[in-house]
């Protein structure tokens, strides 16, 4: 497996997303996370989310979707219990994407609402469902997805790590073949670059690190006020 990522600061004071790119004699595995909180409490939940994702993902010899969703929990009892300890962070919290890379399929999980898209060659598919007011809305036809774009409760989160005490994550396990790719994101990007334009940057791809990078400026161009992280994943072939 081949893999990269990218953010952004954008337009806001600081960023509070992170990355994981993890790659052992045992496991490859990518992580996005969005964080959201006071001062900088959305840097520090996003940080701790996937620093404690890395290791459950590096230490556990169990199945895949076990490790995966285990991994989630632990996740947000750390960041859960950061925030209950210090006034300054409480109601902390993030969105985290990740996925566990194999030859002949990915496991994904989601909390929140950063994605994740899995691409053919041609078309751009997304796997992840989003735990938010307005996907909320969308899914009952109250509003269309390009009208949750611009709705003013858009960054409402119906489900994030660490703001209370359990919390559970969607699993997803889809096949993917050799040259195949695996695109995770915050809502920076998401949010405002449509499928369309996504999936023509992806089909031209050659460079995995400049099309990260040709992402975020073709989301900052099109007025992405947010912080942006893109982590691409090919399917080489290969395996950890």
């Amino acid at each position: 497996m081949r893999f990269t990522g990218k953010t952004e600061t954008g337009l806001r004071p600081q960023n509070e997303d992170s990355y994981m790119l993890l790659h052992t004699d045992s496991i490859d595995a990518v992580a996005v996370s969005d964080g959201m909180g006071g001062h900088n409490a959305g840097e520090v939940a996003s940080r701790l989310s996937v620093e404690t994702l890395e290791r459950c993902l590096s230490e556990s010899r169990v199945i895949p979707e076990a490790t995966l969703i285990t991994a989630f929990s632990e996740a947000n009892r750390v960041v859960h219990a950061l925030a209950a300890e210090n006034d300054d962070m409480y109601g902390m919290g993030c969105t985290l994407v990740a996925a566990i890379l194999e030859p002949d399929r990915f496991i994904a999980a989601n909390i929140g609402d950063s994605r994740l898209y899995y691409f053919d060659g041609q078309s751009l598919h997304r796997i992840t469902h989003d735990h938010s007011f307005v996907a909320e809305l969308v899914r009952r036809g109250a509003i269309t997805e390009e009208e949750a774009k611009t709705h003013p409760r858009r960054n409402l989160i119906t489900r994030a790590v660490g703001t209370e005490a359990r919390v559970s994550a969607d699993v997803f396990c889809h096949e993917w073949k050799h040259g195949d790719l695996l695109l995770l994101c915050s809502d920076g990007l998401c949010g405002v670059l449509d499928d369309a334009e996504t999936a023509a940057v992806l089909r031209g791809c050659t460079d995995l690190d400049a099309a990260c990078a040709e992402l975020i400026e073709r989301a900052l161009a099109a007025g992405s006020r947010d912080n942006i992280t893109v982590v691409l994943a090919y399917n080489d072939g290969g395996n950890a």
